[in-house]
């Protein structure tokens, strides 16, 4: 099965509980990335390490136009909102799993809280 399949599995079970830990790990990745690309912390080299990103492409010996217009836009420290959006997208294979695994528990634990407080 597909990650996608079990994304909207798991939507059908869990309703708004995984909507919510949907967005939390959208929000924190997002945030994250937004902090990595404004602080120049080398992001562009955990993009590399990862796949997401040529290193080829990076060299900051070629032409702009033989870079890629992404790569040139990591090279120039370009827009972070951009590079954090791009960047987040990319990480879409790490958060549909996290997602799959943390909602169950997460959902388990606010059925457990309303009933020991009555909500």
């Amino acid at each position: 099965m597909s990650n996608t399949a079990r994304i909207r599995e798991l939507f059908k079970k869990y309703g708004y509980t995984a909507v919510g830990v949907h967005l939390g790990i959208y929000a924190a990745t997002i945030s994250g990335c937004y902090i990595a690309a404004e602080r120049n912390t080398g992001l562009e080299k955990l993009l590399v390490k990862y796949g997401l990103l040529s290193d080829e492409s990076l060299r900051a010996d070629r032409e702009p136009h033989e870079r890629g217009w992404f790569a040139d836009k990591m090279a120039k420290g370009g827009p972070s909102l951009l590079v954090a959006f791009i960047c987040t997208k990319a990480l879409l294979p790490v958060r549909a799993p996290l997602t799959i695994a943390i909602t169950p528990p997460i959902a388990r634990a606010l059925r457990q809280r309303a009933a020991t407080t009555g909500l």
